[in-house]
C-alpha cells in the first residue's frame, strides 16, 4: 500500500468575543507535499444560525485570516505561524500521518471540532483518491504475496484468463482455475461510484467466464471499509454499507459468491478457502 507521510499542521481557532476566551474551530493550517494551506472548515449552517444575514460578514472575516496565516507561514514557516490574526489563534504545531489533503483535516477536525463540515472533506478527498484500477492492482498484489507464502501451490491460478467473447482480447482474472474463477475488487470510501461501476463490470467477466469455461464456482474478493473505521463520515459510512448490499444483490442474482473482506490478508484466506 502507498506510504503516509508525516504533515504539519495547526488547528486555528475564533474567539467571536475578544477577550472571553470561549473559542471556535474554524479552520486548519497545514503544509502538504511542500505547499502551504488553510482551509476553512467550520459549517456555513453554524455561522448562519449565530449571525443571521451577517453571516457573510463572518465568512469574509474568517477567509481573509486564514489567508493571512497562509502569507505569514509561506513568508516563515508554520512553526513560526502562531501569532493572533484578526481574532483567529492558532493552536498547537501537530504533525499527521496523511495520505491525502482530505484525510489530514479530517483527522484535525476529529481531534478539535464537532462543527466542521466533514461531507465537505469528503468532497475534497475524492480529487485526491486513486482510480479504482490502481486500488484494486494494489489490493489483488497483495493478496497474492500472503497466498504464495501460505499456499504456493496456488500461484499459477493468478493473472490468468482469456478472450470473453469471439476475436475479443484477453482478460485477465484475479484467480483462474479448473474450480475457482475469481475477481478482486476495492469499494474505496471516497470513489464509492467508480467502484460500483468496476465491481459490475467484474461481475460480468465472471459470469461470462463460468459459462464458457463450464466453471461452477465463482467469487469477487472485494475489500470493504470497516465499519468502525474513524476517518469515515456518517454518509461515507451508510453508502459503503449500502453499495455493499447492492453489489451482494447483483452477485447472488449471477450465482456468483460476494467475499466482503477489510484486509488483504482476509481476501487471502477467502480465496484459499474458495479454490480448496
Amino acid at each position: 500500500m502507498t506510504s503516509s507521510t508525516l504533515h504539519p499542521w495547526r488547528a486555528l481557532f475564533w474567539e467571536p468575543v475578544n477577550g472571553t476566551g470561549e473559542r471556535l474551530m474554524v479552520g486548519v493550517l497545514y503544509q502538504f507535499d511542500g505547499a502551504m494551506q488553510a482551509t476553512r472548515i467550520l459549517r456555513d449552517d453554524v455561522l448562519d444560525s449565530l449571525y443571521g444575514h451577517a453571516s457573510a460578514a463572518a465568512r469574509k472575516l474568517i477567509d481573509t485570516a486564514l489567508e493571512m496565516y497562509v502569507q505569514a507561514a509561506r513568508v516563515s514557516s508554520i512553526e513560526a505561524a502562531s501569532m493572533p490574526l484578526m481574532g483567529i489563534y492558532a493552536g498547537p504545531l501537530r504533525c499527521t500521518e496523511a495520505l491525502s489533503v482530505g484525510e489530514l483535516l479530517r483527522t484535525a477536525a476529529l481531534l478539535y471540532s464537532s462543527l466542521s463540515n466533514l461531507d465537505k472533506l469528503d468532497e475534497m478527498e475524492e480529487a485526491d483518491a486513486p482510480l479504482a484500477e490502481e486500488v484494486n492492482r494494489r489490493f489483488s498484489t497483495e493478496v497474492r504475496g500472503i497466498v504464495a507464502l501460505r499456499h504456493p501451490e496456488l500461484l499459477p491460478g493468478f493473472g490468468r484468463g482469456g478472450p470473453l467473447i469471439d476475436g475479443g482480447q484477453m482478460v485477465r482474472f484475479g484467480y483462474f482455475s479448473p474450480k475457482l474463477v475469481a475477481h478482486f475488487s476495492v469499494l474505496h470510501p471516497v470513489r464509492q461510484s467508480a467502484s460500483v461501476r468496476d465491481a459490475r463490470a467484474r461481475l460480468w467477466e465472471l459470469q461470462r467466464a463460468m459459462g464458457l469455461a463450464e466453471i461452477s464456482n465463482a467469487a469477487l474478493i472485494t475489500a470493504v471499509p470497516r465499519p468502525d473505521d474513524a476517518t469515515l463520515g456518517d454518509r461515507q459510512r451508510e453508502q459503503a454499507k449500502a453499495n455493499e448490499r447492492e453489489i451482494e444483490r447483483e452477485a447472488d442474482a449471477a450465482r456468483i459468491i460476494l467475499y466482503p473482506v477489510y484486509s488483504a490478508n482476509d481476501g487471502a484466506s477467502r480465496l484459499i478457502q474458495a479454490a480448496a
